[in-house]
């Protein structure tokens, strides 16, 4: 995903949450852990083993960040309605980077409408992933704990055996 600070904008890939969160950000590898502040606002982040607190604020779907001396803001997209919109017929994709933490249900087996499918963690919110309708699961792309970009395949969907006929 790209991550536009002021005027540079920078690449930002998730690689893995367990047993730390690891991203990469423009080429390079960075290990990042969190710890919660005195206040909801504040956070203590420790990136590469430098400290920060972060004091942060929600307006919308922008959060601006106190970092220092230094602001920010950044604009975000709801997850949940960024889930929704990644469902096809046949795929469900990833609308957002993120990590695969529930896999629900199994290769071969037959799913209902609205049966939930994968449980994903983006932007520190779990979402599960429902069928979109009735089918039998063709693959399931990603391992629990493996992260994912957006718009990979994480689930595909075939018609059920009545259907297909």
């Amino acid at each position: 995903m790209k991550l536009k600070l002021g005027s540079s904008v920078h690449e930002v890939e998730l690689l893995a949450r367990h047993p730390s969160l690891q991203c990469r950000v423009d080429g390079a590898v960075h290990l990042v852990s969190e710890a919660i502040g005195l206040a909801d606002e504040v956070v203590f982040l420790t990136v590469d083993d430098r400290h920060y607190a972060v004091w942060r604020s929600a307006e919308g779907e922008r959060i601006h960040l106190k970092i220092g001396e230094r602001s920010f803001s950044v604009e975000v997209e709801d997850p949940l309605s960024a889930a929704r919109a990644g469902f096809s017929d046949r795929e469900i994709r990833a609308d957002m980077p993120g990590v695969v933490v529930a896999i629900r249900r199994q290769v071969g087996e037959a799913v209902a409408a609205a049966d939930p499918l994968l449980t994903i963690e983006s932007m520190k919110m779990q979402i599960t992933l429902l069928a979109p309708r009735a089918g039998i699961i063709a693959a399931v792309h990603y391992d629990l704990n493996q992260a994912f970009q957006k718009g990979a395949v994480l689930v595909a969907l075939q018609p059920e055996a009545s259907e297909a006929t």
